[in-house]
């Protein structure tokens, strides 16, 4: 028999039984393929990651549009401030998701791209930049960035880490909770971890909590593999993931390990 949630009362009254996983190898067939970076790319281009919000604090940003308008679009011309390159299109970026462990240590801070700009001139530490697309409307203290090297191999071949890697789905860019294959995952573990681009940890989910039916126990059934993600884009804390294979709907918080034979 299943146990519902209201059993977690009790729970701490008697001994739970856990039963430990297995490891699990892929068979040949079920190996995971190179992914053409173009998906990583596409990705990538729209969204990066600050440390903490002290970096976020020292870049560039919008402090007022033209006529001191508080939006800008495409064709516009606005101003910023801060350290800013002459030469080089540049990404207007907006804070988007603050991102933290299951128990709330801060890991970084999400930036997704609002617009492109332009040099126009400058002024001390105040730069004019033009707008030269948007596909949301620009807003004053906006980030303003050069835009990320995206030159990288053709595809990403598929590894094992070099160490022991255990961590968790912390988050789905776009706010989606059911997640499925070749969608963006947020980890919640980075280069300072361990972590490459090609980099594979399989996807583990909780196993069910039941009723041993003679002993009336509790046991703890062991975590299931239910996918298999990529590496793409690491930072020091976090890591973006493509899902590469998924035999059951995978969710925020499922646990990510590096297979060790």
């Amino acid at each position: 028999m299943l146990v519902s949630a209201e059993a977690t009362a009790w729970e701490r009254e008697q001994n739970v039984v856990k039963l430990s996983p297995q490891v699990r190898t892929l068979p040949h067939g079920e190996a995971v393929e190179p992914i053409p970076m173009e998906i990583a790319r596409a990705f990538l281009r729209e969204h990066r990651v600050v440390d903490n919000a002290e970096a976020l604090q020292a870049l560039a940003y919008v402090i007022a549009g033209d006529d001191r308008r508080l939006i800008s679009g495409a064709g516009d011309q606005l101003y910023a401030r801060g350290d800013v390159p002459r030469h080089g299109q540049l990404g207007i970026y907006r804070q988007s998701e603050a991102y933290q462990t299951l128990e709330g240590t801060p890991l970084g801070i999400e930036l997704t791209k609002v617009g492109v700009a332009r040099h126009i001139s400058s002024e001390g530490d105040i730069v004019q930049l033009e707008v030269v697309s948007s596909h949301q409307e620009v807003r004053v203290n906006d980030i303003v960035l050069p835009l990320d090297d995206l030159e990288q191999s053709t595809e990403l071949i598929p590894r094992a880490p070099l160490n022991a890697i255990e961590g968790r789905i912390i988050a789905v860019p776009g706010g989606v909770r059911f997640i499925g294959r070749f969608q963006i995952v947020t980890l919640d573990r980075g280069t300072l971890d361990g972590l490459q681009p090609g980099h594979v940890l399989q996807v583990n989910q909780q196993g069910e909590l039941i009723n041993d039916p003679r002993t009336q126990e509790l046991v703890q059934l062991p975590n299931t593999a239910a996918g298999a993600v990529m590496v793409f884009k690491p930072y020091d804390h976090v890591s973006y993931a493509l899902v590469m294979q998924a035999s059951n709907v995978l969710e925020v918080g499922d646990q990510v390990v590096s297979s060790v034979d």
